[in-house]
């Protein structure tokens, strides 16, 4: 059967085709929907024309109508969610991206989601899973240890910049200053863009927050230049004390020397302030005519006695405690097995020398002046 051109061919089809098609919802979408007695009355071929035309009207009106809503559905589906992934921040993100796992952990660590989930627009660099491994296999090192560095705080800051900074606003050449206060060189070489040491493999990650550009390393903070003013001695009640000026930011090694011989003096002084004490009291057999004060090394056997102290002193210091580079200063081991070389007893032991060298210079002067030891000048 062939449509037909003449007017009202819709009914032609309809009305010849099979009963079954007729009773159809096919069939009805073709005729309007029109009942079946309008189609009885409309048998003039004008009447069939109108009325058939005005069915096929409807019929691709309702069509059209139909896959406008479809493509707006379409549209505004696709629009939410762009919206719904914008509206994200840097950390939800993260989160949600799978790739990221040891990154949000170090963050969860540091303390630092709150920050980058905020209103507070940043830039993140951020580094994958793979790119954690590498540093990992790097260091030699476990995530466990890395997440329990006291620097994670500071590795984290120096991947995040302020401001929403998209990958078209970079320049070559250009630094980004990091929240941890270092500067982030960028290179760009044709489409390749490089942050530092990392290389950017994806940019442009839009957050509600701010943006996420990937990088395939973790970017790792130049070291803070030695600070003398930072190191153990630098206690209270002075704090970091040298008026002459004798310490230079990033000289640790003339720092540690001066440190050393500062830790030296202090012990021998302290030794010595004891010694002015105890020798008031105490005479070795063979020693009992040596005087107290500073005739014990002017007068024989008491002379002999200091020159063997000198030898001894200098087999030490020279043979058995020497100082070593990879060690802090006046840092001999533990050879009584207290336990007790960690930063307050360093801390402690210092003062103590300061003290011991002020007491001895006391002690030496009072006697050059009153002919009295140490506990004579005291009224013993």
């Amino acid at each position: 059967m062939a449509l037909q051109s003449a007017p009202g061919s819709v009914f032609v089809l309809a009305n010849s085709a099979p009963s079954a098609f007729r009773g159809s919802a096919l069939a009805t979408a073709a005729t309007g929907g029109l009942a079946p007695a309008a189609l009885a009355d409309a048998s003039a071929p004008s009447s069939v024309s109108f009325v058939g035309l005005a069915a096929v009207g409807a019929t691709l009106a309702a069509a059209a109508s139909t896959r406008r809503r479809g493509q707006k559905v379409a549209e505004k589906s696709g629009r939410a969610a762009v919206v719904a992934r914008r509206a994200e921040s840097i950390a939800a993100t993260a989160i949600a991206n799978g790739n990221f796992t040891i990154l949000v952990k170090a963050l969860e660590k540091a303390g630092l989601v709150a920050t980058v989930s905020g209103k507070t627009p940043y830039t993140v660099f951020a580094p994958t899973d793979a790119a954690f491994a590498d540093l990992l296999k790097e260091l030699g090192c476990s995530a466990e240890q890395l997440l329990a560095n006291p620097d994670l705080k500071n590795i984290l800051l120096y991947h995040v910049a302020g401001g929403s900074t998209m990958s078209s606003s970079l320049k070559n050449g250009q630094k980004v200053t990091t929240a941890q206060g270092g500067q982030l060189a960028v290179q760009i070489a044709g489409e390749k863009v490089k942050v530092g040491r990392a290389t950017v493999t994806a940019a442009d990650i839009a957050c509600s927050n701010g943006v996420i550009h990937v990088i395939d390393k973790v970017l790792l903070p130049p070291a803070a230049p030695f600070d003398p003013a930072k190191q153990v001695g630098a206690g209270a009640p002075l704090g970091f004390f040298d008026p002459a000026g004798f310490t230079k930011v990033g000289d640790k090694a003339g720092f540690n020397n001066l440190q050393a011989s500062e830790i030296k003096h202090g012990r021998v002084a302290m030794m010595a302030a004891l010694g002015a004490v105890v020798q008031h009291y105490v005479k070795f057999p063979g020693f009992e005519d040596v005087p107290s004060g500073l005739g014990a090394v002017t007068t024989a056997p008491g002379t002999y006695g200091f020159a063997a102290l000198f030898l001894v002193s200098g087999v030490l210091e020279l043979a058995i405690w020497t100082q070593s580079d990879k060690k802090e200063p006046g840092n001999f081991g533990d050879p009584a097995g207290l336990n007790m070389y960690n930063p307050e007893m360093r801390q402690k032991e210092i003062n103590n020398g300061r003290m011991g060298m002020f007491s001895v210079i006391g002690i030496i002067g009072a006697e050059v002046l009153t002919g009295k030891d140490g506990m004579n000048q005291l009224g013993f």
